[in-house]
This record gives C-alpha cells, sequence and structure tokens, in this order.
C-alpha cells in the first residue's frame, strides 16, 4: 500500500514537471499594432462655389387690379383660370353715383362759365372790379379742373388687364363693395420672357452675387434641369425673414409653367475660390460645414478640422485644414486615432 502511495506521488511530480518545461518551451506571438490604410492625394483647384437657395416661380408682369374709385361692383367679366390680352376690360363697376357727379361737376363748370363772362363785361361798363374779375376766373378754373377729376373717375369705374396673361384669382364677385384700391383680380403674365423665380438669399451670400450670374433651376414638377440668370437683388432685407429677394430669370423653355411652382436653384458666382478636393468618405465627424479627416504623415495617422465648401457628387470640396498634395486616408478611417500607427496598402 505504501509502495502504491510513493508510485502515485511520483507520477503527478513527473507530469507537473513535464506540464511546466512545455510551458517554458512554447513562444510568445507577437501582435502588429499598425493599422492598414488606403490613401489618396488630395488635388487644388479654382472654382465657384454654388449658392443654394429655393424659391416659388411667379411671373415678371402679374398685378392684383383694382378700381381707383370705390363703389359696387356691377360684374366680373371673366374667372379664374381665363386667358386675357392686354386691354381687355375684366370687371365694371356701378357708375350711377360717378354719372351724378360728373353732371353735377359738368352744371357748375357752365354756371362758372357764365359767371365769369357776366363779371368781364361788367368791368368793361366799369361796373365790376378788377379784383372780382380775377375771382371769377379762379372759380371757373377750379370747376373745370373739379370737371377733369370726375371725368377721370368715370374712366376708372372698369378694370382693364395690363398683360397677356391669365386669371390667378378672383377676390371679389358682381354686387359687392369696395373700397378704391382694393385688389378684384390678380393676373399674371404668362409670355416666355416673364418668368421669375423669387428666391431669399443670406447675407453671406448676396454680397456674393453682382447680378447676371449663370443658374441652374429645377422644378418638382419636371425631372430636366433649367438654366437661367439673376436678374435683379435687393437691397434691403425682408422685415420679416431677414433674406435679401433675388430674381432669377429663366431662358426660353417649352414647358408648361404656372404662378407658384416650388423650384430649387443653384446660383454660381463669377468670382473662384480656390479650394482642395477630396473624397467624400474621407469625412468624418461632419456637422454643417465642418468635418475631420487623417492624414498619413510619417508613418502616422494625423487628425485635421477641415471647413467645408459643398459636396457634389463623390467629391467634397476644402476651403481650409488640408493643403493640395496631402495623402488622405480615404478607407481604414473608422478604426483610427489620433497619431496611430499605418501602413499604406493599396
Amino acid at each position: 500500500m505504501k509502495t502504491t502511495i510513493q508510485l502515485g506521488i511520483t507520477i503527478f511530480f513527473l507530469a507537473a514537471v513535464t506540464v511546466g518545461c512545455k510551458k517554458e518551451g512554447k513562444k510568445v506571438e507577437v501582435t502588429d499594432s499598425t493599422i492598414p490604410v488606403k490613401i489618396m492625394s488630395s488635388s487644388s483647384l479654382t472654382q465657384a462655389q454654388a449658392v443654394e437657395t429655393s424659391g416659388l416661380l411667379a411671373s415678371e408682369h402679374e398685378a392684383r387690379l383694382s378700381f381707383k374709385v370705390g363703389g359696387i361692383i356691377k360684374d366680373v367679366l371673366v374667372k379664374e383660370g381665363d386667358r386675357v390680352r392686354k386691354g381687355q376690360v375684366l370687371a365694371i363697376l356701378n357708375t350711377t353715383e360717378i354719372a351724378a357727379q360728373m353732371a353735377q361737376a359738368e352744371e357748375n363748370f357752365s354756371k362758372a362759365k357764365r359767371d365769369a363772362q357776366r363779371t368781364q363785361n361788367l368791368y368793361r361798363d366799369s361796373v365790376s372790379t378788377k379784383e372780382q374779375v380775377e375771382n371769377s376766373l379762379t372759380t371757373l378754373n377750379l370747376a373745370e379742373k373739379q370737371l377733369e377729376i370726375v371725368r377721370f373717375n368715370l374712366s376708372q369705374a372698369k378694370i382693364i388687364s395690363s398683360t397677356d396673361g391669365v386669371v390667378i384669382k378672383k377676390l371679389q364677385n358682381g354686387g359687392e363693395q369696395v373700397e378704391g384700391g382694393t385688389p378684384v383680380l390678380f393676373v399674371s403674365g404668362t409670355g416666355s420672357q416673364d418668368w421669375v423665380i423669387k428666391c431669399g438669399l443670406t447675407d453671406k451670400d448676396w454680397a456674393r452675387l453682382k447680378g447676371g450670374e449663370k443658374a441652374e433651376i429645377t422644378f418638382d414638377a419636371y425631372p430636366q434641369t433649367f438654366t437661367g440668370s439673376v436678374k435683379s437683388l435687393s437691397q434691403g432685407s425682408d422685415a420679416v425673414s431677414g433674406l435679401y429677394l433675388a430674381e432669377i430669370g429663366l431662358d426660353k423653355q417649352a414647358s408648361k409653367l404656372a404662378t407658384g411652382l416650388f423650384a430649387r436653384v443653384s446660383i454660381y458666382p463669377k468670382q473662384k475660390t480656390n479650394m482642395v478636393s477630396i473624397p467624400v468618405d474621407a469625412l468624418i465627424e461632419g456637422e454643417n460645414d465642418s468635418a475631420f479627416v487623417f492624414v498619413a504623415q510619417n508613418s502616422k495617422a494625423v487628425k485635421k478640422a477641415v471647413k467645408i465648401a459643398f459636396m457634389e457628387g463623390d467629391k467634397a470640396f476644402i476651403l481650409s485644414g488640408v493643403e493640395s498634395g496631402s495623402q488622405v486616408i480615404r478607407e481604414g478611417s473608422a478604426y483610427l486615432a489620433d497619431g496611430a500607427s499605418i501602413k499604406i496598402v493599396q
């Protein structure tokens, strides 16, 4: 029994020594901490940074037509959607009151004319004074001017179209009482040269434009891209939005257009800016116009902040942060930290 126990202890000791010898003899593997990356050299270019905005299509020749004087509308001769011609009568006012004023003004003028003639005759007979003659002539002139005013008001008792176009909105109907100057009809021109896009610009974008710049326009209603140019820039900001109004004139087009179509506009300033082009997938941690990229320097990844001008397709155009020719890391940047060791692979 004693011999059996001693034999078991001996076997256990030998097994432990054998295992220890195997562990001491095992080689430790060395881990490669460098991160494989792919790079691309940034390239410099001089390009205009597009001004991106949006707006609504409108006619340059649009008008909210009204009567000059107040009264009761006798009839509105058109309805919404009707095409109209320049000079066409669109609505008329009940002229009973104005006609009575006209008759009264004519009677006053006739009386003033007779009084002036009688006073002049009496002056020749030395019965009236020169002052009385002058006063009668003044009264005559005032009556004549009053007659001219009433005649003009009578001629304005109808609304006449100021352009060839279409009735967008009928705001009043026959039988309604309106004040002078109250819009009755909204008419928009529809000629090929009438269409403009009215859009708002920030003060920064407004300062980059001078007028006449080329523009590209897209409508949700049509797949194609339209072209145009900046026709006008406002010299003051809107009191509500704080934006500066710009009108973009459309070049000749064959598509059917309508007031109120939503448009996206890209305006290309004449002044160009020095920028650097890099792949979009090289950007990390982007927010608004700021982001970061990793650049390969001496087998290290260096993190740099960049300012983005704009992006187009798979390219990002950078205003500052990296120089032309920099080795920008475009693949593998998700595993990098600033200062990490890297190896460049094809």
